[in-house]
């Protein structure tokens, strides 16, 4: 009697603990776990997991702490399982470094590292403090938020906003992006600058804006609704507003879903194609040497990336529509 007793109670506690699991691993993905799939794919991307590399083809999983790689004719879009979507352009890197979600919270930590190139972020439906975007220079938190990101070949940083808002953080100073249709440089140095209008921002003359931002003129696939229209962003006047204060100044804070206490092993993206790879609110005088308003030292912005490039070489360093 005592032994078919303690045969049921174990039953039913292995009946009740197997439901469990369910819910707590799908907010936590490791190393090398599925976390979102490729929607387009022109020309060549590749997906680089712990020296492990592949060309992807449309409906192929991606994985958390991937490298992603597109060739310079190249294209890829890519939608996360928070139905976060990313569209990398031509030559672009970017590190899938951390997905942990919770769908009943909402909650989690998305963590993105870019490197290089020309992308645009649509935020799925996580709560807005999970996403934290890295680049070689800042960090970014979001809003609720479309914005394209360009990232130069000395590393310097310009964010052009489409809707929502973002906090651009970098040496301790952080600046708000909130009025669509303006953009926001970083130098290569770590200088803030204000928002301003395209023929505002120091340097635009060298760089066309397709090719700074390509996915203006040419929405991808994923959100093919033009957000804004290119004439209105390069011909834009927006007037001056006064500058606002972040709600997360400094390095954001993260929403923690059923995270555990391991840590899997970071593997890190740059914009270096040579061999192995690590990839305040001050005014300053660069913006006003360069035909702009004064700038701000430092920004954050929290999206990573980055592998050797396609001469076979492989990598370490860092590398939406707001609903």
């Amino acid at each position: 009697m005592v032994a078919r007793r303690l045969m049921r109670r174990s039953a039913a506690v292995v009946l009740m603990t197997a439901g469990l699991p369910l819910a707590t691993f799908s907010a936590l993905a490791a190393s090398g776990d599925n976390i979102g799939d490729a929607r387009t794919i022109v020309s060549v991307v590749k997906a680089d997991f712990e020296k492990q590399e592949r060309d992807l083809s449309v409906g192929d999983n991606v994985r958390q702490n991937e490298v992603i790689e597109v060739s310079a004719d190249g294209k890829g879009e890519f939608r996360l399982n928070d139905d976060t979507k990313l569209a990398l352009g031509p030559g672009s890197r970017l590190l899938l470094d951390k997905f942990v979600y919770d769908s009943d919270k909402k909650a989690g930590s998305i963590v993105l590292d870019l490197t290089k190139g020309a992308f645009r972020f649509i935020t799925g439906v996580a709560s807005k403090p999970t996403y934290l975007i890295r680049t070689p220079v800042a960090s970014i938190t979001v809003r609720g938020t479309i914005f394209d990101l360009f990232i130069l070949p000395d590393t310097t940083v310009w964010l052009l906003l489409h809707q929502g808002a973002i906090e651009v953080t970098a040496k301790g100073v952080c600046h708000v992006l909130d009025q669509p249709g303006q953009l926001l440089r970083v130098t290569s140095n770590g200088s803030v600058g204000i928002p301003v209008n395209w023929k505002g921002l120091p340097g635009h003359e060298a760089v066309p804006f397709d090719t700074a931002f390509p996915f203006v003129a040419n929405a991808p696939q994923i959100d093919p609704v033009p957000v804004m229209e290119r004439a209105v962003i390069v011909d834009g006047t927006f007037p001056d507003a006064p500058l606002k204060a972040c709600t997360n100044p400094g390095a954001p804070k993260i929403q923690k879903a059923d995270d555990d206490s391991s840590k899997p092993k970071k593997r890190k993206a740059s914009n270096d194609d040579s061999g192995p790879k690590t990839v305040r609110r001050s005014r300053s005088d660069d913006d006003d040497a360069s035909g702009g308003r004064n700038g701000i030292g430092g920004m954050g912005i929290i999206i990573g990336g980055g592998i050797g490039g396609f001469g076979g070489g492989h990598g370490h360093g860092y590398g939406g529509r707001g609903r």
